[in-house]
């Protein structure tokens, strides 16, 4: 990490303007509260768009002249409104001595920080939320601690986000975010929006991670916080993101934590919330908030058959239905029923006048039992992400396609599969995202491209008698393919989606069936592309210490070279932390063509 700040200090200080004899300019919190990065071939430049934000006329790409406008600025002290624009960069230049202190009254800052009355402040991670593009690897914000007495509630969340003009499609939503068509900026709200969006619209858990700061770090924070709020940067879903905007406020605090210089290509939410939580120093506890739905499973699991039986019944208001429980089963059932109906009620599945019938049913029912509301809860235990093996992933492995045997080099920047270990991760979930195969086949002694998975996305969420989430996929992958009928190989751009249920046989144990279409395009098919009909069955077995996956996907098409049923099997189990061993087994049933038949085994490591 010395070395990551040591660099930057050399490419940003070829100015000879200076500011002292310890060269100001190049002092890694000054470089830090500019926002400056390593240029993209020398020099260096600030990440932040909004061009004032910079006082000199080429402060964006040098640190000394932005440093010497700054200092002069607070040495003449009759802009009041560039002076209360920059509070962070005026307390940094007052602890080197630089200048003196200002009687200038910033009314608008000074109630910036009665409104956070500030007493410390919070990192939070969000689970990935596999319904909206942006929020697939997760989600970081801070929360700024509040000195008001009683709950967290009332401080205020501190979030960067791209500034959409209006509703706009997923895939043009996706497009613009990965190619900087969007804005982004910070936004503050009281963190009860905050939970009550993330928690309990989007049903996301939430990991709070209170971080160390000294008075004046936090001081530091509220101030620079001030100073990027009235600012607006390109953002882009996988460098210049969320998470990554933040690590560059954190490292304006306390820049020896080099923490944005760890992620110079891209950044993933999960990853920075890690790097932030293995700082030495920087956190001093954690602490878990699971979702309202997280809370409904855990309580539903707890209860008795009885008990299960009568929960459903109670949440249509039949309140009758708990009659033959104890007195502490039926407030169980009934405290739960309430959550259930207010999770309806947030999905749209229920309208207001039925969600108030209900509510008062469950109320007045409980109001009548004597158990002390929320008696000896107990509270679910969540498996920190922060624990979870690392989201880039190196594969070597060897197989056999038809009798040909082959080995085969793989990389996956990100996120996670099926058959990874999903410890800390959501169950179900996998993100591939340009995943590499590269192959060599012994017949030949060639190496080529074997297939490049742009996107690949499975959501096998299990539904019950209370949830009934969709599962989906999404894919589009490059591959070298073989057309049964001609014999003749060459690459297809494939791309499918489907969608359907998935239940659980046990906790570990799902089964689901999807339905789908796909298509492709290669110049060696036939017309030069394809379009099917897809039905998919199978199963997924996520047991602690192995992965298990299988199933069969009928094809239909008028297509030969799509007309198919494929099975395919995948297994994996860790070795350690960030090391596992994984087999895949394929096989198409070309309708009576020929057929094709694979079997590979890989080492993976993850980092």
């Amino acid at each position: 990490m010395k070395f990551l700040l040591f660099s930057l200090l050399l490419l940003c200080g070829a100015s000879a303007a200076v500011a002292d004899d310890i060269r100001l300019a190049e002092d890694p919190q000054w470089l830090a509260l500019v926002h400056y990065r390593p240029g993209v071939f020398s020099g260096c430049r600030g990440t932040i768009d909004s061009e004032d934000f910079y006082l000199a006329e080429n402060g964006r790409t040098d640190p000394a002249a932005e440093l010497e406008a700054t200092v002069r600025l607070f040495a003449q002290g009759d802009d009041k409104d560039k002076i209360c624009r920059f509070p962070a960069r005026y307390i940094f230049l007052k602890n080197k001595g630089m200048v003196d202190k200002i009687d200038v009254k910033c009314e608008e800052f000074d109630r910036f920080k009665k409104d956070l009355r500030p007493a410390g402040a919070t990192l939070l991670f969000t689970d990935a939320y596999m319904n909206n593009p942006s929020s697939l690897f997760g989600h970081t914000l801070l929360r700024i601690d509040t000195a008001r007495k009683g709950t967290q509630l009332l401080a205020h969340g501190v979030s960067y986000g791209a500034f959409t003009k209006g509703a706009e499609g997923t895939l043009l939503y996706a497009v613009k975010g990965l190619a900087g068509g969007y804005y982004g900026g910070w936004t503050v709200k009281p963190y009860y929006d905050v939970i009550n969006m993330y928690n309990n619209i989007e049903n996301r858990d939430i990991w709070e991670m209170k971080l160390n700061f000294s008075p004046a770090e936090l001081e530091m924070l509220v101030a620079h916080l001030w100073e990027v709020g009235h600012t607006r940067t390109r953002y882009y879903f996988f460098t210049k993101n969320c998470s990554y905007m933040l690590l560059e406020v954190l490292d304006a605090v306390r820049p020896e934590a080099g923490l944005a210089a760890r992620f110079p290509l891209h950044a993933i939410p999960l990853d920075t919330a890690k790097a932030v939580y293995r700082s030495p120093g920087l956190v001093k506890g954690v602490s878990y908030r699971p979702s309202r739905r997280t809370r409904i499973v855990f309580q539903a699991r707890r209860m008795t058959a009885a008990q299960r039986q009568s929960l459903l019944p109670a949440a249509e208001g039949k309140t009758a239905a708990v009659s033959d429980l104890t007195e502490k089963e039926r407030a169980e059932v009934l405290e739960t029923a309430y959550q259930y109906v207010q999770y309806l009620y947030v999905a749209e599945d229920i309208e207001l006048a039925e969600y108030r019938r209900r509510s008062f049913a469950l109320l007045s029912a409980r109001s009548r039992l004597q158990v002390p509301a929320g008696a000896k809860e107990e509270k679910p235990v969540g498996r920190t992400p922060f624990a979870a093996h690392e989201s880039m992933r190196v594969s070597v492995g060897a197989g056999s396609r038809n009798g040909n045997a082959f080995q085969e080099f793989a990389f996956r920047p990100a996120y996670h599969s099926l058959e990874d270990d999903d410890f800390g991760l959501l169950p179900g979930a996998e993100i591939n995202f340009l995943n590499l195969r590269l192959r060599r086949y012994d017949r030949t002694d060639k190496t080529v491209l074997n297939r490049l998975d742009v996107l690949g996305i499975r959501s096998l969420s299990p539904a019950d008698e209370l949830f009934s989430p969709l599962s989906f996929t999404v894919s589009l992958a490059l591959a070298r393919e073989e057309d049964p009928a001609t014999g003749r190989e060459g690459y297809v751009l494939n791309g499918s989606v489907g969608a359907g249920k998935t239940v659980a046989a046990a906790d570990n144990l799902y089964f689901y069936a999807l339905a789908g279409v796909a298509g492709g395009y290669g110049g060696f098919l036939p017309r030069n592309q394809y379009a099917a009909i897809e039905l998919t069955a199978g199963l997924f077995a996520g047991f602690d210490r192995l992965k298990l996956l299988a199933e069969a996907k009928k094809s239909f098409s008028s297509s030969s070279f799509a007309e198919r049923i494929r099975y395919r099997a995948e297994a994996g189990m860790p070795l350690a932390k960030n090391w596992s061993l994984a087999a895949e087994y394929f096989f198409d049933d070309n309708a009576g063509k020929d057929n094709d038949e694979e079997f590979s085994v890989s080492v993976r490591y993850y980092f």
